[in-house]
């Protein structure tokens, strides 16, 4: 975040809502969440993608060589690891008003957590499919460099 912890994102937001209106912090919150899980939705549908394109085209691309059989099985694996990663890690639901904690910044502290621990599975998971379809790149390739 740029120089700024969890803890003054915490005070910044009491100081911007007051202790006493915790249900601003929670909608703030919650368009994150929203943000976050639309996101994941995306990764998802790249992983799709990946997918369903191999179903079309893996076996063609998979002639060229054993190279490229490893490449696109490597990158159809880290692809479904992707999604596995966001759907268990971003996708998983504990709502809001599940959160711990008696007092607003107490709450507040436990809800920015999990968000972040969201955060770091979405990121995660967009990493490990960028770096699937890398390999599913090259294995095209190798199949354009050496048409048969």
């Amino acid at each position: 975040m740029n120089g700024l912890n969890r803890q003054r994102e915490l005070d910044r937001i009491l100081d911007l809502y007051g202790p006493d209106q915790p249900v601003k912090a929670m909608e703030l919150l919650e368009r994150q969440f929203t943000i976050l899980h639309n996101r994941a939705q995306v990764v998802l549908g790249l992983c799709g993608i990946v997918i369903t394109t191999t179903g079309f085209s893996g076996r063609l691309v998979a002639g060229t060589s054993v190279l490229a059989q490893s490449l696109i099985v490597g990158g159809v694996g880290l692809s479904l690891l992707a999604g596995i990663v966001v759907v268990r890690g971003v996708l998983h639901l504990r709502w809001l008003t599940q959160q711990p904690g008696d007092e607003p910044r107490q709450w507040l502290a436990e809800a920015l957590a999990y968000r972040d621990r969201k955060t770091s599975c979405y990121r995660a998971g967009l990493l490990i499919l960028l770096a699937g379809m890398a390999l599913y790149v090259v294995a095209m390739a190798l199949m354009l460099l050496h048409p048969q």
